[in-house]
């Protein structure tokens, strides 16, 4: 055998060997290589940071007529600063005074009756004096006839008729049910009470009163009145529009007056690191070369809910469960009810 035949064994043991030696010896070096340092170390946000909305105090309320009817006129505009009881708009009152006749002429008729049941249990007592009168005479009639009776059956001279007696005693016993009736009557006109019937009316008075002062109160309600003095935000309808309670969209949408203040929602991860008093900067969250405004927290919900905005806005989440705390700012000039701001909010 050749020197090159022989060699030929020993490369290919020289060549398996390194295939096992070479990766076992890569995983070694993997497995206990040290660490590398990180080239940025993770940045940790000292503040928290979360959105918010421009609000009052009061909150941005819906008004609208407690009647349905057709709109009239419109006192006011959009953006108008109103005082408090000032009209905003006039329903038709057509229908509501219509009905406010009625309940009057409803409520007249309860105290004429009222008045009548009055008088009836006044002259009460004096109806059963007169019933018993009426008794007391019967009894002295049935008496006066028996003894007429009696005195003719006893008459020598000229003897009653059998016919004659007949009749008497028919008379007589006329007389005796005519005593027993108005006994009867009388017992049960006593057991009345006169107060029953003056009872009744006075309730029918109550509740014609009650519907006369819904009905006064409907003619009322067709003139819509700012609640507080405020700032009406928006005008839903106009002149000539049918409007009813509980519609949408709100007839008017009403921002009470007060100091501006921020409605931030602090997600639940963050509960507890959020205390009344902690400094805050708010920014509006769309310019971010806008201005920054100081302020603090001065209200913390007692509740962790969803959010109180349910509208679904571009970017935001809204089925995250949140904590609202109330943000007193520094200044709030210029800002604008409804406009969203990003808050940053300093860690306890």
């Amino acid at each position: 055998m050749s020197n090159a035949a022989r060699g030929t064994p020993r490369i290919f043991i020289m060549l398996a060997v390194l295939l096992l030696v070479v990766p076992l010896g890569i995983a070694m070096w993997w497995w206990y290589r040290p660490t590398p340092e990180p080239l940025l170390k993770e940045l940790v946000d000292p503040d928290i940071v979360c959105t918010g909305r421009v609000d009052t105090p009061g909150q941005v309320i819906s008004l609208e007529p407690s009647v349905p009817g057709r709109v009239i006129e419109v006192f006011v505009k959009e953006g108008e600063e109103v005082l408090a009881g000032k009209p905003i708009l006039q329903l038709d009152p057509a229908a509501a005074e219509h009905r406010l006749a009625q309940a009057a002429a409803a409520l007249e008729l309860a105290r004429v009756d009222l008045d009548s049941a009055k008088s009836e249990a006044e002259r009460f007592p004096k109806q059963i004096e007169g019933r018993q009168l009426l008794v007391k005479a019967a009894a002295a009639r049935v008496e006066a006839a028996e003894k007429m009776l009696e005195q003719r059956k006893s008459q020598t001279i000229t003897p009653i008729g059998r016919a004659e007696g007949e009749a008497m005693e028919a008379q007589v016993r006329e007389l005796r049910l005519m005593e027993t009736a108005q006994k009867a009557q009388t017992d049960d006109l006593a057991k009345l009470d006169p107060q029953m019937r003056v009872r009744a009316a006075q309730a029918r008075l109550k509740a014609a009163e009650a519907d006369h002062d819904l009905a006064l109160r409907g003619v009322k309600d067709c003139t819509l009145k700012a609640p507080s003095a405020g700032i009406v935000l928006r005008l839903q309808m106009s002149a000539g529009g049918v409007i009813s309670p509980g519609g949408y969209p709100s007839a008017v949408v009403f921002a009470p007056t007060g100091k501006l203040i921020i409605r931030a929602e602090v997600e639940q991860e963050y509960l507890g690191e959020v205390e009344v008093g902690s400094p805050v900067t708010v920014q509006d969250e769309n310019l971010a070369d806008g201005l920054t405004r100081k302020g603090k927290v001065y209200s913390l919900s007692k509740w962790i809910a969803p959010r109180r905005s349910i509208l679904m806005e571009p970017g935001e989440i809204n089925d995250v469960r949140t904590l609202e705390c109330l943000i007193e700012l520094n200044d709030a000039k210029g800002l604008t009810i409804g406009q969203r701001m990003r808050v940053r909010i300093q860690r306890r």
